[in-house]
């Protein structure tokens, strides 16, 4: 778990003192002043933003004719020569162009946050505020219209999709291991950090043609630029501690951080519905690196490493010999990226990223030793053809090999192996003919040298203005995915599976004050992975001839404004799904949908204490769940799940720092959700299987932490 206190120190300023100070206004050409304009020297390090009421100023050692430019998102860029040292301060008056602030914005299934033209839906100090996440960003995303509740799993799940149909990109580019190693009946947690990034790009359907190898959705994660200030601080929690430096130099910034996890004190104050052999043991350690050109152009360096540990017993046929199941493993990522511009109107990404993960999973006497690598390079190309076109296109080169062995008690190993190459193209322009219409046309082609197949998916988007904070959007693709790998080490001779998206969204209001989001979708699967029940339970006869559908609504709701210093959210999901998948005999609905699903987050600032409070609510109707002892196939449901989370935070001062105490309880009222079940392996006498309640491990989880800043 990151630091809370991380997200809040990000409001400090770093200054660096010059001989020549260089102030001034920056407004629209009407005269209204401009927040957030970026302005600097032209071959420099030196330049500030805009404030509140468009006032900017900074100092720099740069003498004599320079040129001064200006550039935000809608408007035209700005350059005015200019002598140093100056005597009377620099008016910037800047041009709208169609792409303006209130302009039309394809949003057609995508939730977006910190994007430079518009306020954050949800802003990193948002997840780590968020009752019933406890800092984790997969759970506050979870409070987003189209997830599923999944408090049993704890990854995403979206509009139907299972979980292997929703990628991660960091900085556009895939974080092959998002989350934790998950073991059954224990939910796991996502693996980065939120104050690592300064946005959240979540894309339940209809998502770029810049992404592809997800049939459901995309979260798409910008990392932070350099850092404001230098800044140690020590975290002390109840499930651990973290430390952490950050030190900003004139044009670059390190930070270095590590962590260490173990839960058994819970295990030994609170009453678990998992039976512990070792709780949850877990080291983590990360460095960050950036680095300004003069030209404008940044470098992000980041690497993460973590070592997990855990191990507990889980109920059999016979209930005086359990099955200890037990997980280790290290996981490693890198991402690095680099980032300029060719002209004022084109631009560049290129990167590489890697994940290598070892993990070894205990089945009682048997063991499984799985070695995962993946390397993807990716480099696109944004160019503003005018005023109104701009068109995306880039290349990526996935590598990925696998390799696991299943060893048996008696001795016997078998090995599973194989090695794929999955190469992609896209090409996408976004068309804006007037303030009120644009049009986002794509197309990605890719091909994977595991199956040995090559695809072409078309892809395509518009946005309507309606009024003056209201428009209508609708999105339409295809998007495909290469099998999972628990699949391809048992047959290669398979083919993408596929699925079609139909959305269409209306939103009304202002992200920064109040908005309302109505989305209806519409979802078909095809050629999803079929197999049999083989020898000890092993998948046989794998085909591509599974199908299905989603279809449903999503309605969401913010209000920053209403009541002073309160911020709430409300979300509502319906969907009603099926599919013939996996081993399924028939289309029915998976065990991870419920088809009502309720959300509401709330936050009050109480100023005079310095503190906040939040309180969120959880409400989903009863899943699906296939009882054995039944003739018809997953046809019985849970209870309805619900859960009610409080947390505070309270800010205080050692110095001029900030410091956080926290303190949250999740379930408050200690609900007893059984989340499904699962049957024993061995049928009675009568041939009737027990059925096991699956339930979330500690039924009242509080976690308190003191993050202190030096």
């Amino acid at each position: 778990m990151k630091t809370i206190f991380t997200i809040i120190l990000i409001l400090s300023i770093f200054t660096i003192q010059a001989q020549n100070r260089i102030s001034g206004k920056a407004t629209t050409d009407k005269g209204e002043p401009l927040p957030g304009v970026n302005i600097f020297i032209e071959n420099s390090y030196d330049g500030a933003s805009s404030d509140g009421e468009g006032n900017f100023s900074f100092t720099t050692s740069e003498k004599g004719t320079q040129i001064l430019k200006a550039t935000f998102i809608g408007f035209k860029p700005w350059q005015k020569e200019i002598s140093i040292p100056m005597k009377d301060s620099v008016i910037i008056e800047m041009q709208e162009s169609v792409n303006t602030l209130d302009a039309v914005t394809i949003t057609a299934g995508s939730f977006a946050a910190a994007d430079e033209s518009r306020a954050s839906i949800m802003k990193p100090l948002d997840i780590y505020t968020t009752p019933s996440a406890n800092g984790d960003l997969m759970a506050a995303m979870r409070t987003m219209p189209g997830t599923q509740a999944a408090a049993d799993d704890g990854r995403l799940m979206v509009r139907g999709g299972d979980v292997y149909e929703t990628k991660t990109y960091i900085d556009g580019l895939i974080a092959a291991k998002p989350y934790y190693s998950k073991t059954p009946d224990v939910a796991t947690r996502g693996r980065f950090a939120p104050s690592l990034f300064s946005g959240v790009m979540f894309s339940s359907g209809g998502y770029s043609a810049e992404y592809g190898q997800a049939l459901s959705s995309v979260l798409t994660l910008n990392s932070n630029d350099l850092a404001t200030e230098d800044v140690t601080g020590i975290s002390l929690m109840s499930i651990g501690g973290e430390a952490n430096t950050t030190q900003r130099l004139k044009n670059s910034s390190f930070c270095l951080s590590g962590g260490y996890t173990n839960l058994e004190i819970y295990d030994k104050l609170f009453e678990s519905s998992v039976d512990w052999e070792k709780p949850v043991e877990a080291m983590s350690g990360t460095a960050v690196y950036r680095y300004k050109t003069k030209d404008n152009g940044l470098f992000k360096g980041y690497v993460t490493a973590d070592y997990g540990d855990l191990s507990y017993y889980v109920p059999t046929s016979d209930p005086t010999q359990p099955m200890l199941i037990s997980n280790n493993g290290l996981t490693t990522y890198s991402n690095l990226m680099y980032r300029d511009c060719f002209s004022e109107k084109s631009c560049y990404k290129i990167g590489v990223s890697g994940t290598a993960q070892n993990n070894n999973i205990g089945l009682g006497d048997d063991k499984l030793e799985t070695g995962e690598l993946n390397f993807e390079t990716r480099f696109t190309v944004i160019h503003d053809v005018s005023d109104g076109i701009k068109i995306t296109w880039g290349v990526n080169d996935t590598y990925n090999r696998f390799n696991e062995n299943y060893i048996l008690k008696a001795g016997n190993v078998y090995n599973t192996a194989f090695t794929d190459n999955l190469m992609g193209a896209f090409v996408e322009s976004e068309i804006k003919f007037t303030k009120n219409m644009a049009i986002r046309p794509g197309l990605r082609a890719e091909y994977t040298s595991v199956i040995d197949k090559f695809v072409v998916a078309p892809r395509f988007a518009v946005a309507l203005k309606t009024g003056k904070e209201s428009q209508l959007s609708a999105a339409w693709g295809m998007y495909q995915q290469t099998p999972q790998s628990d699949y391809l080490k048992i047959s290669t001779n398979l083919d993408f599976e596929k699925a079609i998206h139909y959305i269409l969204s209306y939103q009304f209001g202002d992200v920064s004050k109040r908005l309302f989001r109505a989305e209806a979708y519409y979802k078909t699967y095809d050629n999803l992975v079929t197999w049999q029940k083989g020898d000890f339970d092993l998948p046989t006869n794998l085909q591509n001839e599974g199908s299905g559908y989603a279809g449903g609504f999503d309605i969401f709701w913010r209000d920053l404004k209403s009541i002073k210093g309160l911020d709430y959210w409300i979300t509502y999901s319906y969907i009603d799904t099926k599919r013939k998948y996996q081993n399924f005999p028939e289309q029915a609905t998976p065990d991870f949908i419920s088809n009502h699903t309720f959300s509401a987050v709330g936050k009050y600032w109480l100023a005079k204490i310095s503190t906040q409070v939040g309180a969120s609510v959880t409400a989903a109707s009863g899943r699906p769940y296939n009882n054995p002892n039944s003739t018809r196939f997953m046809d019985e449901k849970t209870k309805p799940y619900s859960d009610l989370s409080l947390n505070f935070s309270h800010v205080f001062y050692i110095g001029d720092q900030y410091s956080v105490l926290y303190c949250s309880v999740n379930n408050v009222l200690g609900n007893d959700n059984v989340l499904s079940y699962r049957p024993t392996g061995i049928a009675d006498a009568q041939g009737n299987y027990s059925l096991i309640p699956v339930k979330r491990d500690i039924k009242r989880f509080v976690f308190v932490g003191l993050f202190l800043n030096f």
